[in-house]
Protein backbone atom coordinates (compact mmCIF):
# COMPACT_ATOMS: atom_id res chain seq x y z
CA UNK A 1 0.00 0.00 0.00
CA UNK A 2 1.50 3.31 -0.96
CA UNK A 3 2.32 5.49 2.12
CA UNK A 4 1.45 9.08 2.00
CA UNK A 5 3.97 11.52 1.10
CA UNK A 6 4.01 15.52 0.81
CA UNK A 7 6.05 17.28 -1.75
CA UNK A 8 7.20 20.87 -1.67
CA UNK A 9 7.30 21.52 -5.39
CA UNK A 10 10.00 24.24 -7.06
CA UNK A 11 8.88 24.96 -10.96
CA UNK A 12 10.92 27.08 -13.25
CA UNK A 13 8.47 28.48 -15.57
CA UNK A 14 10.54 29.33 -18.36
CA UNK A 15 13.21 26.11 -18.01
CA UNK A 16 13.48 24.41 -21.18
CA UNK A 17 12.03 27.12 -23.48
CA UNK A 18 8.19 26.04 -21.84
CA UNK A 19 9.55 22.31 -21.78
CA UNK A 20 8.82 22.47 -18.00
CA UNK A 21 5.48 23.63 -17.94
CA UNK A 22 4.74 20.80 -19.97
CA UNK A 23 6.25 18.25 -17.26
CA UNK A 24 4.43 19.72 -14.96
CA UNK A 25 1.14 19.43 -16.49
CA UNK A 26 1.59 15.70 -16.58
CA UNK A 27 3.25 15.42 -13.28
CA UNK A 28 -0.12 17.54 -11.84
CA UNK A 29 -1.95 14.97 -13.37
CA UNK A 30 -0.53 12.30 -11.48
CA UNK A 31 -0.79 13.54 -8.36
CA UNK A 32 -3.94 14.32 -8.55
CA UNK A 33 -4.71 10.91 -9.97
CA UNK A 34 -3.19 9.22 -6.53
CA UNK A 35 -4.16 11.80 -4.29
CA UNK A 36 -0.70 12.92 -3.03
CA UNK A 37 -0.50 16.03 -1.21
CA UNK A 38 1.86 18.79 -2.77
CA UNK A 39 1.90 22.82 -2.77
CA UNK A 40 4.14 24.14 -5.63
CA UNK A 41 5.93 27.63 -5.53
CA UNK A 42 6.63 28.89 -9.32
CA UNK A 43 10.23 30.77 -9.56
CA UNK A 44 9.30 34.93 -9.89
CA UNK A 45 12.51 35.38 -11.08
CA UNK A 46 15.62 34.28 -12.17
CA UNK A 47 17.58 33.34 -9.08
CA UNK A 48 14.61 33.51 -6.57
CA UNK A 49 14.81 29.40 -6.03
CA UNK A 50 18.44 30.29 -3.87
CA UNK A 51 16.27 31.58 -1.13
CA UNK A 52 13.09 29.65 -1.13
CA UNK A 53 15.16 26.29 -0.98
CA UNK A 54 17.33 27.96 1.71
CA UNK A 55 14.20 28.57 3.41
CA UNK A 56 12.64 25.26 3.16
CA UNK A 57 15.94 23.82 4.27
CA UNK A 58 16.53 25.87 7.16
CA UNK A 59 13.89 23.49 8.88
CA UNK A 60 13.85 20.13 9.62
CA UNK A 61 10.96 17.59 7.58
CA UNK A 62 9.87 14.68 8.07
CA UNK A 63 11.16 11.83 6.07
CA UNK A 64 7.92 11.50 4.20
CA UNK A 65 8.69 15.22 2.41
CA UNK A 66 10.27 16.26 -0.54
CA UNK A 67 11.52 18.83 -2.02
CA UNK A 68 10.93 18.72 -5.80
CA UNK A 69 12.46 20.89 -8.43
CA UNK A 70 10.84 20.95 -11.76
CA UNK A 71 13.39 23.01 -14.47
CA UNK A 72 17.05 22.79 -15.93
CA UNK A 73 20.24 22.79 -14.67
CA UNK A 74 20.07 26.48 -13.79
CA UNK A 75 17.05 25.72 -11.53
CA UNK A 76 19.15 23.29 -9.80
CA UNK A 77 22.10 24.74 -9.28
CA UNK A 78 19.93 27.41 -7.33
CA UNK A 79 18.29 25.16 -4.97
CA UNK A 80 21.74 23.29 -4.08
CA UNK A 81 23.01 26.54 -3.43
CA UNK A 82 19.85 27.56 -1.04
CA UNK A 83 19.88 23.98 0.98
CA UNK A 84 23.91 24.34 1.15
CA UNK A 85 23.42 28.09 2.93
CA UNK A 86 20.41 26.39 5.00
CA UNK A 87 20.26 25.19 8.68
CA UNK A 88 19.73 21.46 7.40
CA UNK A 89 22.73 21.44 4.29
CA UNK A 90 22.35 17.92 3.69
CA UNK A 91 18.44 18.06 2.85
CA UNK A 92 18.13 15.96 -0.36
CA UNK A 93 16.46 17.01 -3.64
CA UNK A 94 14.19 15.54 -5.87
CA UNK A 95 15.05 16.61 -9.58
CA UNK A 96 13.09 16.68 -12.47
CA UNK A 97 14.93 17.60 -15.45
CA UNK A 98 12.73 19.97 -17.71
CA UNK A 99 15.86 22.23 -19.41
CA UNK A 100 17.06 22.82 -22.56
CA UNK A 101 19.96 21.19 -21.59
CA UNK A 102 19.97 18.73 -18.71
CA UNK A 103 23.32 17.55 -18.81
CA UNK A 104 23.60 17.24 -14.77
CA UNK A 105 20.72 14.41 -15.50
CA UNK A 106 22.80 13.12 -18.16
CA UNK A 107 26.05 13.22 -16.91
CA UNK A 108 23.99 11.41 -13.08
CA UNK A 109 21.81 9.19 -15.59
CA UNK A 110 18.68 10.88 -13.80
CA UNK A 111 15.50 9.26 -15.68
CA UNK A 112 12.44 12.32 -16.69
CA UNK A 113 10.13 9.11 -16.28
CA UNK A 114 7.24 10.63 -13.70
CA UNK A 115 5.62 7.53 -13.27
CA UNK A 116 8.61 6.03 -12.42
CA UNK A 117 9.36 9.54 -10.21
CA UNK A 118 6.63 9.13 -8.32
CA UNK A 119 6.25 5.19 -7.52
CA UNK A 120 9.80 5.90 -6.09
CA UNK A 121 8.54 8.34 -3.56
CA UNK A 122 5.42 6.75 -2.96
CA UNK A 123 8.00 3.81 -1.90
CA UNK A 124 10.95 4.11 0.10
CA UNK A 125 12.98 5.79 -1.92
CA UNK A 126 17.25 5.80 -1.56
CA UNK A 127 18.97 8.99 -0.48
CA UNK A 128 21.99 9.00 -2.69
CA UNK A 129 25.23 11.41 -2.56
CA UNK A 130 25.88 13.22 -5.36
CA UNK A 131 29.21 15.01 -7.05
CA UNK A 132 29.89 18.47 -6.82
CA UNK A 133 31.76 21.48 -7.20
CA UNK A 134 32.54 24.29 -4.97
CA UNK A 135 34.31 26.90 -5.79
CA UNK A 136 35.38 30.78 -3.84
CA UNK A 137 36.88 33.87 -5.83
CA UNK A 138 33.91 34.52 -8.00
CA UNK A 139 30.61 36.26 -6.39
CA UNK A 140 28.21 34.90 -8.68
CA UNK A 141 24.95 36.34 -7.13
CA UNK A 142 25.12 38.58 -3.98
CA UNK A 143 22.69 36.24 -2.00
CA UNK A 144 25.35 33.42 -1.95
CA UNK A 145 28.36 33.02 0.59
CA UNK A 146 31.81 32.82 0.10
CA UNK A 147 31.77 28.96 -1.35
CA UNK A 148 29.41 28.29 -3.80
CA UNK A 149 28.55 25.22 -5.63
CA UNK A 150 28.02 23.69 -9.04
CA UNK A 151 26.50 20.66 -10.93
CA UNK A 152 28.29 20.68 -13.55
CA UNK A 153 30.94 23.09 -14.92
CA UNK A 154 32.44 26.50 -14.26
CA UNK A 155 33.58 28.12 -17.71
CA UNK A 156 36.18 30.84 -18.67
CA UNK A 157 36.60 31.51 -21.98
CA UNK A 158 34.91 30.06 -25.36
CA UNK A 159 32.01 28.44 -23.85
CA UNK A 160 31.20 31.19 -21.19
CA UNK A 161 31.10 33.94 -24.25
CA UNK A 162 29.07 31.86 -26.12
CA UNK A 163 27.02 32.13 -23.02
CA UNK A 164 27.28 35.27 -21.90
CA UNK A 165 25.90 36.45 -25.77
CA UNK A 166 23.49 34.26 -25.84
CA UNK A 167 21.45 35.52 -23.02
CA UNK A 168 22.00 38.77 -24.17
CA UNK A 169 20.16 39.09 -27.47
CA UNK A 170 16.65 39.92 -28.24
CA UNK A 171 16.54 36.97 -31.04
CA UNK A 172 17.05 34.64 -27.70
CA UNK A 173 13.65 35.90 -26.59
CA UNK A 174 11.77 35.44 -30.28
CA UNK A 175 13.49 32.21 -31.19
CA UNK A 176 11.80 30.68 -27.72
CA UNK A 177 8.55 31.74 -28.64
CA UNK A 178 8.73 28.98 -31.00
CA UNK A 179 10.68 26.49 -29.09
CA UNK A 180 14.13 26.77 -30.96
CA UNK A 181 15.66 28.97 -28.86
CA UNK A 182 19.17 26.19 -28.41
CA UNK A 183 19.92 27.73 -31.79
CA UNK A 184 20.79 31.35 -30.50
CA UNK A 185 23.90 29.17 -29.24
CA UNK A 186 24.89 27.33 -32.11
CA UNK A 187 24.88 31.20 -34.11
CA UNK A 188 27.08 32.32 -31.15
CA UNK A 189 29.42 29.33 -31.78
CA UNK A 190 30.36 30.71 -34.84
CA UNK A 191 30.60 34.15 -34.04
CA UNK A 192 32.95 33.07 -30.72
CA UNK A 193 35.40 31.65 -32.89
CA UNK A 194 36.69 34.45 -34.37
CA UNK A 195 35.85 36.94 -31.18
CA UNK A 196 36.62 34.77 -28.26
CA UNK A 197 40.30 35.65 -27.61
CA UNK A 198 43.38 33.66 -25.98
CA UNK A 199 44.97 33.40 -22.26
CA UNK A 200 47.29 32.56 -19.79
CA UNK A 201 46.27 30.74 -17.45
CA UNK A 202 47.91 29.02 -14.69
CA UNK A 203 46.22 25.19 -12.94
CA UNK A 204 47.71 24.52 -9.79
CA UNK A 205 46.54 20.90 -8.63
CA UNK A 206 48.26 17.81 -6.52
CA UNK A 207 51.29 20.08 -5.41
CA UNK A 208 51.97 20.36 -9.65
CA UNK A 209 52.12 23.55 -11.60
CA UNK A 210 50.61 24.01 -15.47
CA UNK A 211 50.96 27.04 -17.05
CA UNK A 212 49.49 27.07 -20.25
CA UNK A 213 49.74 30.20 -23.29
CA UNK A 214 47.08 30.64 -25.96
CA UNK A 215 44.11 29.58 -23.84
CA UNK A 216 41.03 29.75 -25.28
CA UNK A 217 38.50 27.27 -22.66
CA UNK A 218 39.34 26.46 -19.35
CA UNK A 219 36.26 24.45 -18.11
CA UNK A 220 36.60 22.66 -14.43
CA UNK A 221 33.60 20.07 -14.38
CA UNK A 222 31.65 17.84 -12.37
CA UNK A 223 30.84 15.31 -15.45
CA UNK A 224 31.49 14.29 -18.93
CA UNK A 225 29.10 17.22 -20.49
CA UNK A 226 28.51 20.67 -21.31
CA UNK A 227 26.58 22.44 -23.52
CA UNK A 228 23.41 20.33 -24.32
CA UNK A 229 25.24 17.05 -24.19
CA UNK A 230 28.32 17.69 -25.34
CA UNK A 231 30.84 15.22 -24.37
CA UNK A 232 33.93 17.56 -23.31
CA UNK A 233 36.11 15.35 -20.82
CA UNK A 234 34.50 11.43 -21.03
CA UNK A 235 36.54 9.99 -18.34
CA UNK A 236 34.86 12.47 -15.58
CA UNK A 237 32.43 10.19 -13.01
CA UNK A 238 29.73 12.19 -11.09
CA UNK A 239 30.56 9.85 -8.73
CA UNK A 240 34.80 9.78 -8.21
CA UNK A 241 34.82 12.80 -5.49
CA UNK A 242 36.66 14.51 -7.85
CA UNK A 243 36.70 17.58 -10.08
CA UNK A 244 38.35 17.90 -13.77
CA UNK A 245 40.04 21.28 -15.57
CA UNK A 246 40.17 21.25 -19.09
CA UNK A 247 42.00 23.21 -21.13
CA UNK A 248 41.78 23.93 -24.64
CA UNK A 249 44.45 25.65 -26.57
CA UNK A 250 43.44 27.90 -29.45
CA UNK A 251 44.99 26.28 -32.51
CA UNK A 252 44.03 27.52 -36.21
CA UNK A 253 40.65 27.45 -37.31
CA UNK A 254 40.89 24.27 -39.44
CA UNK A 255 42.35 22.10 -36.60
CA UNK A 256 39.64 23.89 -34.15
CA UNK A 257 37.04 22.13 -36.28
CA UNK A 258 38.73 19.53 -36.10
CA UNK A 259 39.49 19.27 -32.47
CA UNK A 260 35.41 19.73 -31.81
CA UNK A 261 34.80 17.04 -34.47
CA UNK A 262 36.76 14.76 -32.13
CA UNK A 263 34.47 16.22 -28.71
CA UNK A 264 31.28 15.23 -30.61
CA UNK A 265 32.07 12.19 -32.15
CA UNK A 266 34.59 9.77 -30.46
CA UNK A 267 36.07 11.56 -27.68
CA UNK A 268 39.77 11.39 -28.85
CA UNK A 269 39.81 15.07 -28.34
CA UNK A 270 42.31 13.41 -25.32
CA UNK A 271 44.97 12.82 -27.70
CA UNK A 272 44.82 16.35 -29.00
CA UNK A 273 48.17 18.17 -28.23
CA UNK A 274 46.22 21.50 -27.88
CA UNK A 275 43.60 19.66 -25.01
CA UNK A 276 45.11 19.54 -21.61
CA UNK A 277 43.18 18.14 -18.31
CA UNK A 278 44.06 17.76 -14.76
CA UNK A 279 42.09 15.66 -12.06
CA UNK A 280 42.07 16.05 -8.48
CA UNK A 281 39.67 17.02 -5.27
CA UNK A 282 41.33 20.70 -5.09
CA UNK A 283 41.95 23.08 -8.27
CA UNK A 284 43.15 26.26 -8.36
CA UNK A 285 42.68 28.37 -11.63
CA UNK A 286 44.24 31.36 -12.69
CA UNK A 287 43.95 33.26 -15.53
CA UNK A 288 45.90 36.43 -16.96
CA UNK A 289 43.18 38.86 -18.51
CA UNK A 290 39.98 39.61 -17.89
CA UNK A 291 37.40 37.01 -19.44
CA UNK A 292 33.85 35.92 -19.81
CA UNK A 293 32.80 32.60 -17.14
CA UNK A 294 29.89 30.99 -16.92
CA UNK A 295 28.88 28.54 -14.02
CA UNK A 296 25.81 25.75 -15.01
CA UNK A 297 24.81 28.10 -17.81
CA UNK A 298 24.44 31.48 -15.87
CA UNK A 299 26.99 34.23 -17.30
CA UNK A 300 28.92 36.81 -15.62
CA UNK A 301 28.25 40.29 -15.98
CA UNK A 302 31.21 41.57 -17.21
CA UNK A 303 34.86 39.96 -18.07
CA UNK A 304 37.07 39.31 -14.57
CA UNK A 305 40.35 38.54 -14.01
CA UNK A 306 39.92 35.04 -12.08
CA UNK A 307 41.82 33.45 -9.34
CA UNK A 308 39.36 30.22 -8.30
CA UNK A 309 39.94 27.63 -5.77
CA UNK A 310 37.91 24.69 -6.60
CA UNK A 311 36.98 21.48 -4.11
CA UNK A 312 34.88 18.65 -4.81
CA UNK A 313 31.76 18.45 -2.63
CA UNK A 314 28.67 16.83 -2.57
CA UNK A 315 24.75 16.81 -1.87
CA UNK A 316 21.55 14.68 -1.53
CA UNK A 317 19.58 13.13 -4.26
CA UNK A 318 16.77 11.13 -3.94
CA UNK A 319 17.23 8.22 -6.17
CA UNK A 320 14.49 6.75 -8.77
Amino acid sequence: MSKKINLYILLNPIAGHGQSIKTWSKFEHLLEKEGVNYSTEVSPYPGAFISIAKEYADHAHDKDDFLVVIGGDGSLNDVLNGIKLSNYPETPIVYIPAGSGNDFARGAKISDNLHQILDALLDDPEVVSMDCGSYTGYDRNSLLSKRSYFVNNFGIGFDAFVVHASNRQRLKNALNKINVGSLIYRLNVLGALHKQDTFKVTIKADGKRYDYDNAYMVTTTNHPYFGGGVPILPSANVHDNKLSTVVVQKPNLSKFIHLFTKILSDGSQIEDPHFHFVKADEITVQTSKPEYCQVDGEDSAEKLIFKVEFKIDHFNLIKY
